[in-house]
């Protein structure tokens, strides 16, 4: 009998033998392709902004209080769309208004006028002319310029407010979803993701500089919004033919709230979190001024992302099997020896072509990192709030500590250099890396595909109940 289940379910998700040819999960289409056209349309975009900000007009410190305040709005703002979600059972609306919302605030940022002071560097012939106008007319030029700052920052503002409810909802609903079919995961239908912003950011690269020959149209950044904008309705199609995960909210959320911090596990985890969310503040602001100081040409600037969309891609795709070999704890030591090996290479780097095979680390400090986030908040959530403590691990991560992160990152490159702020983050990852290895010495780990049962509960379980966990692994594209 028990071989003859094994074999039924083998045959239900489309093999015939232990070699056959994959067959595609229809039902999981509509997932790979929110993933790939939403987060294509946010990388072809959000490199952009800051170089467009500065075209308008404005001063990096006035472009840098934009952006420090994106991770803070996902840390305040994340929590809140997760446990409406959760509360009211209405995650696809959510999404879908959400994708909308990030859409037109985005885009709007296009008609924003500009305080006047970019045109003193396109114009070499009217510089010193516009100069004197400028000093004229000193008091029209700031209320241009705060007007322009203004507009700026609250568009920006909301449409970050919007996409801190998209990706927290798709990634529980996702991890949700492959739990209904056996040789699916989480990894496989994200990495489409990464292969939209390697293939879209490219081509909306290509058009901006053929469109910046002869611009007709507002300015050169505008091929960047309009493949943004197209990709951003293209996305609302496969959402809205997602089949969502049934989901039964929980009768006391916020007492279930309280309970997620009483578990010492789940508290630990939000602690590794915030290094995750500090480190990643480092790579994703200071790697770049840091190839500046060496010296690094525009076009190794562009290979830095493809280099770790492509070591996502293999993460992704393998990071099912790789969770499930080394356990969830050990997959977030893991990437935090990738962030430390990270660190302690860029601090010896003296030829900045070498970051290249850096940036493959990436590949863990993401393609294994969030997997394994989903599986495990997932696997230890109270019943009903997979969602809730989701959006909880992105607000922390890709909002307070990161933000925290950037500013204080800020403040020790200028006074210490580049090289002893890589050394230092690597050290605290170490003591991170050691303090969480020694704490897992003393919590029975959490063995995936589980439930959350840990390694000794899931051996103790029948034989009847382990042929139903989805531990096998299967060719299937899924």
């Amino acid at each position: 009998m028990e071989q003859l289940s094994n074999k039924e379910r083998v045959e239900s998700s489309g093999m015939t033998g232990s070699r056959c040819k994959p067959k595609v999960n229809r039902s999981l289409l509509p997932v790979k392709g929110a993933y790939l056209f939403y987060i294509g349309a946010l990388v072809t975009l959000f490199p952009v902004i800051p170089v467009y900000l500065r075209y308008l007009g404005l001063s990096p410190s006035q472009i840098g209080l934009i952006r420090g305040a994106e991770p803070f709005l996902d840390f305040l703002v994340s929590p809140v769309w997760g446990s409406v979600a959760d509360k009211f059972s209405i995650h696809k609306s959510l999404v879908l208004l959400n994708v909308c919302g990030v859409g037109g605030a985005y885009f709007s940022t296009i008609f924003v006028p500009g305080s006047g002071q970019y045109n003193a560097t396109t114009l070499d012939n009217d510089v010193i002319e516009i100069e004197d106008l400028a000093g004229e007319s000193s008091a029209d030029h700031w209320r241009r310029t705060r007007t322009t700052f203004t507009l700026c920052l609250i568009l920006i503002a909301c449409g970050q407010m919007f996409n801190a409810g998209v990706v927290p909802l798709m990634d529980a609903n996702t991890e949700e979803m492959t739990k209904l079919h056996p040789g699916s995961s989480y990894g496989r239908q994200r990495l489409w993701g990464s292969l939209g912003g390697m293939i879209f950011s490219v081509s909306a690269g290509a058009l901006m500089d053929l469109y910046s020959r002869n611009p007709f149209f507002l300015h050169e950044y505008s091929p960047a919004y309009v493949v943004f904008f197209f990709f951003i309705i293209m996305t609302l199609l496969p959402v809205w033919k997602i089949n969502f995960a049934p989901h039964k909210p929980p009768e006391t959320m916020f007492r279930k709230v309280g309970q997620i911090f009483r578990n010492p596990r789940i508290v630990a985890f939000f602690l590794v979190m915030c290094t995750f969310g500090f480190s990643y503040g480092q790579v994703d602001t200071f790697k770049f001024l840091f190839l500046d100081e060496l010296g690094a040409p525009h076009i190794l600037r562009s290979l830095c992302p493809a280099a770790n969309c492509l070591a996502e891609l293999l993460l992704l795709y393998y990071s099912k099997q790789v969770i499930w070999k080394i356990g969830h704890e050990n997959a977030f030591l893991l990437v935090l020896a990738a962030y430390a090996t990270r660190f302690l290479a860029y601090s010896f780097l003296w030829n900045p072509w070498w970051i290249l095979p850096v940036e493959l680390l990436h590949g863990f400090c993401f393609g294994i990192l969030w997997p394994n986030v989903t599986a495990f908040c997932n696997a230890v959530a109270p019943p009903g709030m997979a969602a809730t403590l989701q959006s909880m691990a992105f607000a922390l991560t890709a909002g307070l500590s990161e933000g925290i992160g950037t500013i204080l990152g800020g403040l020790f490159y200028e006074r210490y250099g580049s090289r002893n702020l890589f050394r230092t983050m690597a050290g605290a990852c170490i003591c991170v890396l050691i303090a969480y290895r020694i704490f897992c010495c003393f919590v029975e780990p959490i063995k995936p595909g589980t439930g959350g049962k840990t390694v000794d509960e899931s051996s103790e379980a029948p034989q009847d109940e382990k042929n139903e966990i989805p531990g096998f692994q299967e060719p299937s594209v899924a």
